[in-house]
């Protein structure tokens, strides 16, 4: 429970300073205060409770309930000792109960209706199911709320747990042999474990979940999925797991928490405890999972793959039940044969959109996006399909404030326009699009991709005050969003043409001083443009100093290591200096590294080493550079080692095998002497 004090804190040692008179408000007012902006957005978007306030003599809280009237079902309470007839007719029209009893007779009231005695802690396993519950959703028996007006599974919507209770998805052959795996939890399999899935986008990886935490409840495990709401509450699982409940953890991407589960796993298994964490990720995050959680607490110590397409089992599972539901459309006059064929060897996605003038699957988007004309009705959707292509939540108050709009307007505008609700969901609690990311491409063309990646910046800098170091310490829901946001890979991909660098450099003034991150993507996108200029690669040294001074972790020194390596690569003096200061800084990543032996580190030192050394096997550099086979023989003999401590983990992931077999055969082209190679053993 979140509990506001408006007059401030007392309960330090001295105690901060008091607001009391009208004049302190609008002082405090004007110092941007956080707690305003923060009630501001989460009042009419969640039930509050509100004791003793006189509200009229108290600006800061009558400007906001006021104009708000909550979106939510729940009721909102006004308490007070005494309440007069006017200010009872305006609570009822602000949308508030009014409760006209001292704040101590509510106090016990509130005790008796709920159970929860207020004037005693929590006891113990209370207090550890509500903790949970802040973190996770449990997946029941019976449906959870009421049914989501205008969702369509089978049209292209996002997958709901009700559409797993309707039996809605066909299970595919990744899914049942994760079943399998899922049945050997306890036997051959640890009974606290990690069974982690990767694939692309798009090929059923969020349904295929699900389907698992079904098949778990089925076999009496408590299934849970994760909110994505900041680090998970190791402590609290543990102590809620210790009764000897079957904990089933559902993670809908792990990456940005896998030495969480990590540790999760290990402490379980420590305590003799149940608690399986099943989750999926997008393919091109594989090493960091595998370099954040230990081989020994993977099921079958690896990483498991989703099929990117459909196998011909896949085919017939799908003709099955879209021919239940009678939703094969342009399929239903075909024979079986051509219907499976339809599907067989097929991505899953683009498949499914063929077979109707389904909106979910985009087939509608061109021409959704090309009817709204209002400009920041086109910038709520942008934000909102950005955030559905990183991957990650976008919270309805973290909208509302890129969208410059109060988030009980914002739920109401999304759920009542025809222009948006055609577009955009809401459930109260974040904001999702219909289409996955789908809108982005027509509302670029649209717009253009200049003014696209202005509004991005612009979304970015509205909710900025909700950031800081402690925030990305926490990975709350915001800082990851915010953080995928202004990942250059992302907008290279999104926002093509575009001078980024400028774009980053509009943010200086909100990141600059404290965000190691804000560096290291500036860096890393010097680096890449670095290819058409080599002197963007001064930059993008300093870029990476900056980010390394202000965050010294693992991934602003191997940014920093990358960058050096580069400047190597390219340099006709102090080749070798370059060489040494990189490889420092890859052992400062992967001292600081508290995973599973750096493996995202060391791969990058082998891939851009690997570039130098192609160089330096150059005979002109070598006339020139008379320490070339000296600085040769150092950094073969590092690769070397890297590659064979490497070597022990390909087992654990396909995607790291793969980059280790393609590291490998660039290393070998290079034409070193036999006795060299490195084996594959």
């Amino acid at each position: 429970m979140s509990v506001i004090h408006l007059h401030g804190v007392v309960d330090q040692d001295p105690p901060r300073k008091l607001v009391f008179s009208l004049t302190e408000y609008a002082g405090s007012a004007a110092t941007g205060a956080a707690w305003p902006t923060n009630f501001r957005d989460t009042y009419g978007n969640s039930p509050f409770v509100i004791l003793g306030a006189r509200l009229r003599d108290e600006p800061d809280i009558e400007a906001v309930i006021s104009r708000r009237n909550p979106s939510h079902a729940a009721p909102s309470f006004y308490v007070a000792r005494s309440i007069s007839p006017a200010t009872r007719s305006d609570l009822v029209r602000w949308g508030l109960v009014p409760i006209e009893m001292t704040a101590e007779d509510f106090v016990l009231e509130w005790a008796n209706l709920t159970g929860l005695n207020l004037e005693e802690g929590l006891d113990s396993e209370l207090e550890l199911g509500i903790r949970v519950g802040q973190q996770f959703t449990e997946l029941r028996s019976m449906p959870i709320g009421p049914p989501v007006m205008g969702h369509d599974f089978l049209g292209g919507d996002e997958p709901i747990w009700s559409d797993i209770q309707n039996d809605l998805a066909a299970e595919l052959e990744w899914v049942t042999k994760a079943k399998f795996d899922c049945n050997q939890i306890g036997q051959s399999i640890s009974p606290s474990t990690v069974l982690a899935y990767t694939g692309r986008r798009l090929t059923g990886r969020s349904t295929g979940l699900l389907q698992l935490g079904h098949h778990l409840r089925d076999g009496s495990w408590r299934t849970f999925l994760f909110r994505e709401s900041g680090r998970i509450d190791v402590d609290a699982v543990l102590g809620f797991a210790a009764d000897g409940k079957s904990l089933a953890l559902l993670f809908d991407g792990m990456a940005d928490v896998a030495d969480d589960i990590d540790r999760l796993v290990t402490e379980s298994r420590s305590a003799g405890l149940n608690v399986a964490c099943i989750a999926v990720d997008d393919s091109d995050r594989e090493a960091n999972i595998a370099g954040r959680v230990k081989p020994t607490n993977l099921g079958h110590s690896r990483v498991a793959n989703v099929n990117g397409r459909l196998s011909g089992v896949d085919a017939a599972r799908l003709v099955d039940k879209l021919s239940t539901a009678a939703r094969l459309g342009v399929l239903e006059s075909r024979t079986d044969a051509a219907r499976r064929s339809h599907f067989r060897n097929h991505d899953l996605f683009a498949s499914m959109a063929d077979l109707e003038n389904a909106p979910g699957f985009g087939r509608r988007v061109n021409e959704l996006v090309e009817s709204v004309t209002n400009a920041k009705k086109l910038e709520l959707v942008l934000v909102a399909a950005y955030a559905s292509f990183v991957g990650h939540q976008l919270l309805v108050i973290d909208a509302a404030r890129m969208a410059k709009l109060d988030s009980d307007a914002l739920v109401r505008q999304i759920s009542s326009d025809p222009e948006l609700s055609a577009l955009l969901s809401t459930d109260g609690m974040s904001v999702k699009t219909r289409h996955r990311w789908m809108a982005i491409g027509p509302i670029v063309r649209k717009v253009g991709s200049d003014s696209a990646l202005t509004v991005v910046g612009e979304a970015i800098r509205r909710v900025s005050s909700r950031l800081s170091r402690e925030s990305l310490r926490e990975r709350n829901s915001t800082a990851l969003l915010v953080g995928a946001f202004m990942k250059q890979r992302n907008l290279r991909r999104l926002f093509p043409g575009t001078a980024l660098d400028a774009w980053y450099a509009s943010l200086l003034d909100i990141f600059g001083s404290w965000s190691g991150r804000y560096w290291e993507q500036r860096a890393i996108l010097a680096r890449w443009e670095s290819r058409s200029d080599v002197s963007l690669l001064a930059k993008a040294e300093s870029f990476a100093l900056r980010a390394a001074e202000l965050v010294p972790d693992t991934y602003s020194y191997t940014t920093l290591g990358t960058v050096l390596l580069e400047k190597a690569t390219h340099a006709q003096v102090e080749v070798s200096e370059y060489y040494e200061r990189a490889n420092s800084a890859f052992e400062k990543a992967a001292m600081l590294d508290t995973g599973n032996g750096s493996l995202v580190t060391w791969i990058a030192f082998l891939r851009y080493s690997v570039r130098l050394l192609a160089r330096l096997t150059d005979h002109a550099v070598s006339r020139v550079n008379n320490r070339t086979d000296e600085l040769l023989e150092r950094i073969r003999g590092d690769w070397t080692r890297i590659y064979v401590q490497l070597a022990t983990m390909r087992d654990s992931s396909e995607r790291v095998n793969r980059d280790l077999i393609d590291l490998r055969r660039d290393y070998d082209a290079l034409g070193v002497d036999d006795s060299e190679k490195v084996s594959d053993q």
